[in-house]
């Protein structure tokens, strides 16, 4: 298992014990937390169809060309992998474990399958990225879809950057209040972020 997998496995072990120690409350109000999130995930997803999805298959997905998914590590943070196996069912945790344990592929994702992304919803800086070439062809195209996107990424921001009190923040408290860690819990560990909340007073 390479390096990356086994940090990816790491984390998905410590999701595992911390929901095992939190009571039925907790994990109740876990899910209405991330409601707003998964709201805002849906205007993501409804752009992405809109504008980029026909351009994105036929260019990269189908011939893999992928810039987005055409390497073996992408930017996961804790709260990504927590949303993602809240929202999953038995199989597609099997499934998220089992593609890890799968042989190292240095030139995909290791969640990338057949179909798209095996997670049950992708992380924030898959949903939102996109490859200059596309952003030129289609913001040309589509003028107004530029305006959307910015939106859309200051719209992230609300869930993601610290300069204020940020879900993703909060699932990572959540979790190291049970007693588990992980190397993805960058808003306690990234020197970059906890800046962030330094000069915003929030540590």
């Amino acid at each position: 298992m390479s390096e990356y997998n086994e940090e990816q496995r790491r984390s998905l072990d410590a999701i595992v014990l911390g929901l095992s120690r939190m009571g039925d409350g907790d994990r109740k109000a876990l899910r209405e937390r991330i409601e707003p999130y998964l709201a805002f995930r849906a205007k993501v997803d409804a752009f992405q169809q809109e504008f980029f999805s026909e351009l994105c298959a036929s260019s990269c997905f189908h011939n893999g060309r992928s810039a987005c998914c055409g390497f073996e590590s992408i930017i996961t943070f804790f709260a990504d992998l927590v949303i993602a196996w809240v929202l999953g069912d038995e199989a597609a945790r099997a499934g998220i474990y089992k593609a890890l344990e799968s042989p190292f592929r240095p030139d995909r994702c290791v969640y990338l399958g057949p179909r798209g992304c095996i997670l049950p919803l992708s992380p924030v800086s898959c949903a939102l990225f996109y490859c200059s070439d596309a952003k030129e062809e289609i913001f040309l195209r589509w003028p107004q879809a530029r305006a959307l996107w910015e939106d859309l990424r200051q719209e992230e921001r609300g869930f993601t950057w610290p300069d204020r009190p940020v879900l993703f923040d909060w699932i990572e408290a959540r979790f190291l209040s049970v007693g588990v860690d992980s190397p993805h819990m960058y808003f306690h560990k990234s020197p970059g972020l906890l800046l962030v909340k330094r000069e915003a007073g929030l540590r």
